[in-house]
């Protein structure tokens, strides 16, 4: 199920990729450049707890492409929602660098990570037509599979999958289903 997750997690960008080449996803760029370098750290500390990292490699390997392109094709706005998940994140790296705790670091990280999702959030309520449905559908099946794959329900191996989950949850819940309450 680890290795399921992780190339679902990383098939998932195939038609995101798609979406923003054809202008019909404006991704985040300040989202995107969060969740890839938090990604980065996270693996890093995950890979040291000896933690399942299945989903976060293919996590990784997309979200530095998707950063590429959201520079390239995104809206590149700095609203305080922006600068909010940038301070989030940078907060989170600097807990971690001055502990050197890799379990802190993968709270501290997802906190980031949950953090730099809110203009992703923010564009998938204001503009879901913007977004790619089937892009986080099948993200959403990948966290499923990495729940699965969780061997021990600790935060080392636990947080970042559930983070994932919660995050991808909310976009489909925002970009899929649309549920009348928010319109």
């Amino acid at each position: 199920m680890n290795t399921l997750s992780g190339v679902l997690f990383f098939v998932a960008f195939l038609p995101y990729i798609w979406a923003i080449i054809n202008y019909e996803t404006i991704p985040s760029p300040v989202s995107w450049a969060i969740w890839a370098s938090v990604d980065t750290l996270v693996l890093v500390a995950m890979k040291k707890e000896r933690a399942s990292i299945g989903q976060i490699t293919g996590a990784v390997a997309g979200a530095w492409v998707i950063t590429t392109l959201a520079i390239i094709f995104g809206k590149p706005t700095m609203g305080s929602i922006e600068w909010v998940s940038i301070a989030g994140a940078a907060l989170g790296v600097i807990i971690w660098q001055k502990t050197g705790n890799a379990v802190l670091a993968v709270v501290c990280s997802q906190l980031a990570t949950f953090v730099g999702a809110f203009p992703t959030f923010a564009n998938g309520y204001a503009n879901p037509s913007q977004e790619n449905p089937i892009a986080w559908t099948i993200w959403l099946v990948s966290c499923i599979c990495a729940l699965f794959a969780i061997k021990k329900w600790n935060l080392a191996e636990a947080l970042q999958p559930v983070t994932f989950t919660v995050i991808e949850t909310v976009m489909v819940v925002l970009v899929v289903i649309r549920p009348h309450w928010l319109l």
